[in-house]
């Protein structure tokens, strides 16, 4: 099984999705601290309600989740869905544009 490659303070990229998208514009920056089972915590200037759907991508790597509770300077997010080589879909290469 292959598993989350991630280091320390890495900076990563977080996109709101749903209803609370419309709150945030673009992606945010953000900075990953921890991963613990099937969570991440996340540090940032960003501000996250608890329960948003959140896209976060990383080094090639995309995760789906939720967030499951903020703290002072930064929240956890439960993953949902993982993509761990983004690098490897072709379809953009050969000319498919996204719908």
């Amino acid at each position: 099984m292959r598993k989350l490659n991630w280091k320390p303070d890495e900076p990563a990229q977080l996109s709101v999705l749903g209803e609370g998208a419309a709150a945030v514009s673009g992606p945010l920056p953000v900075r990953i601290l921890e991963l613990s089972g099937r969570r991440v915590r996340l540090a940032g200037a960003a501000t996250v309600k608890g329960g948003a759907a959140v896209r976060l991508e990383f080094g090639g790597q995309l995760l789906l989740g939720q967030v499951l509770n903020t703290e002072p300077g930064g929240f956890w997010v439960e993953i949902h869905h993982m993509l761990l080589d983004t690098n490897a879909l072709n379809w953009q290469k050969q000319g498919w544009q996204r719908g």
